[in-house]
């Protein structure tokens, strides 16, 4: 089974937008796999409630894909973590959540 991860560390939302569509897309070509992305930096400002990108994350949640932000990012941006999207895991460190996932299996790419 393929197990993909995204990585996003920017606000800017050309690199979100990418990063969503690449996990459509691997869906869409293989079926059945296993998609990760990881939020952290200002990448963290994607989930927060109202973002552009809510109905796209909730969609693709639906569909098996595990979000995590960072709250060590959010902390640094001063963003309340109760004010993320429901489909976003709030994880200790996002650089130690790509190192697990990478040992796990994970192939990295980051759009």
């Amino acid at each position: 089974m393929y197990k993909l991860l995204l990585h996003v560390d920017s606000d800017d939302p050309a690199p979100m937008s990418i990063a969503l569509s690449n996990a459509e897309n691997f869906l869409a070509a293989v079926g059945q796999g296993e998609v990760a992305l990881v939020a952290n930096g200002p990448g963290v400002r994607h989930f927060v409630k109202g973002s552009q990108f809510g109905s796209r994350i909730a969609s693709l949640a639906r569909r098996g894909v595990k979000f995590y932000v960072c709250n060590n990012a959010l902390r640094n941006l001063g963003i309340d973590p109760t004010s993320l999207v429901a489909e976003a895991e709030v994880v200790p460190a996002g650089i130690v959540k790509i190192v697990e996932l990478v040992q796990q299996g994970y192939i990295y790419v980051k759009p």
